[in-house]
């Protein structure tokens, strides 16, 4: 299937169909891109802010000013609308995350949301581990559950607003609780068991289906080398509570040396991709790495001789990049997860990009 006819193929998704319709023809989208030994290029808080731009209007991309092109997948945050204070990342606010979403699915695009979702019991960021009992607590009910459930509430009222320009919701591929083999986030592995990580990621698909969240694609995702389709599964919520099954892969930059760096992200890949392929296969579902990149590439064939091998010989429907970032969480100096203008890299995206293997959006 040629490129061209995907980009039609996902355009005509948006012509007068359901909310359920469309949520249905994603899916397909992604099989039949990953068929096809395409994959969808995505990245994070892409129009939103860049390298080198923040605190103006939205509707940059560092991509694009590389490329001509918008990538494919629009990824952002969740998170901190339950703060409910009207503001996401670096002086945006919700509405212009709203009419960011909007103008990319106008353009073809397709939309993922993941959440760091703050500490509904102690009131902090998701890496807040003060109370290691929070998952513990929001299961078993009273004050913790009804904080709990109040975020699902603000985030359901939000996803709800997420309309095409016919009134039918926009199909969202959504990632909550990602990360959980590791205990850096309050559902981590340390601090919930398995049975009740399982019971929470349940109880948030069922919760937000009963407000009406028709839209919504779930996406299970971990980061690390995955040893085995055990190690992978051993948190899984279960076949009828996800519909995308994802990896993570980023460099590590504490491996010295370009080719070294290079071959330690293929291994990698190709450990994780080989084993979540397998699950994909046997249930039908489609198979992203949710979250990619390295920090300050220094890499001047990254594209072509780290990211094309990792994906060669594996279905993938989409990999997505993490943000450039005008400056670290922490306040540090500048950030950034993919290409930009005058990145190192950026003859090499386009380079990458002419293979015909990673698809943009017009």
């Amino acid at each position: 299937m040629s490129r061209f006819y995907l980009l039609l193929f996902f355009c005509f998704l948006s012509v007068g169909v359901s909310g359920q319709e469309l949520r249905e023809a994603l899916l397909q989208a992604f099989r039949q891109v990953a068929s096809a030994g395409q994959t969808f290029v995505g990245h994070q808080d892409d129009t939103m802010y860049g390298h080198s731009w923040y605190s103006e209007a939205p509707g940059r991309s560092d991509m694009r000013e590389v490329c001509g092109q918008w990538p494919m997948v629009l990824s952002l945050d969740l998170c901190p609308l339950e703060l409910e204070n009207g503001y996401y990342l670096f002086g945006t606010t919700w509405d212009q995350h709203r009419q960011a979403i909007l103008e990319h699915h106008r353009r073809g695009g397709i939309i993922t949301l993941c959440w760091h979702m703050r500490n509904p019991v102690t009131g902090g960021t998701a890496w807040d581990l003060s109370e290691p009992r929070a998952v513990s607590l929001i299961l078993r009910g009273g004050e913790a559950r009804r904080r709990f459930l109040h975020f699902l509430d603000v985030a359901a009222e939000y996803i709800l607003t997420l309309r095409d320009d016919e009134g039918q919701l926009i199909p969202v591929v959504f990632r909550p609780f990602h990360e959980a083999q590791g205990s850096w986030f309050w559902w981590g592995r340390d601090l919930c068991s398995s049975r009740q990580y399982r019971r929470l990621w349940r109880l948030t698909r069922q919760y937000l289906t009963d407000r009406g969240c028709s839209n919504l694609l779930y996406c299970f995702s971990l980061s690390g080398v995955t040893a085995s389709e055990s190690d992978y599964l051993e948190r899984f919520p279960g076949r009828e509570y996800v519909d995308v099954l994802g990896t993570e892969l980023y460099r590590n930059n504490d491996i010295p040396g370009v080719e070294a760096r290079r071959a330690d992200f293929i291994r990698r890949a190709h450990q994780n991709l080989g084993v979540v392929e397998q699950i994909g296969q046997r249930w039908g579902m489609p198979v992203c790495v949710a979250e990619a990149g390295g920090v300050n590439n220094d890499d001047p064939r990254w594209w072509t001789l780290a990211v094309l091998p990792a994906l060669q010989g594996h279905a993938v429907s989409y990999i997505n990049f993490w943000a450039n970032q005008p400056d670290s969480f922490s306040g540090g100096p500048w950030r950034s997860m993919s290409t930009y203008p005058g990145a190192v890299d950026a003859d090499d995206f386009r380079q990458a990009l002419s293979t015909g293997r990673l698809v943009m959006c017009p």
